[in-house]
């Protein structure tokens, strides 16, 4: 009974070492993320901060700053020529 009573009393201790280890562990990483200045993002003459969005230059884009780098949508632009249009 005496080993039994042991290896519960090892195995707690070395569960909540592991538990506070963990903890501890993603305590510091959540410190560290946030303590961390987020990189500016060049686009076109202009710098702009994380999470900024911004038009991209084109009339039917826009774009993110993410840590530094920009990232732009896609899309095919279309050239309406309203005067046309209205000749018809």
């Amino acid at each position: 009974m005496k080993d039994k009573t042991d290896f519960l009393l090892r195995l707690s201790i070395t569960l909540g070492t592991i538990a506070l280890g963990l903890t501890s562990y993603i305590v510091y990483a959540e410190y560290q993320t946030r303590s961390r200045e987020m990189n500016r993002c060049p686009y076109q003459g202009w710098s702009y901060a994380h999470g900024e969005t911004f038009d991209a230059g084109d009339g039917c884009n826009i774009c993110v700053c993410n840590d530094g780098t920009a990232v732009c949508s896609e899309r095919v632009c279309e050239d309406i020529n309203f005067e046309e249009n209205l000749d018809e």
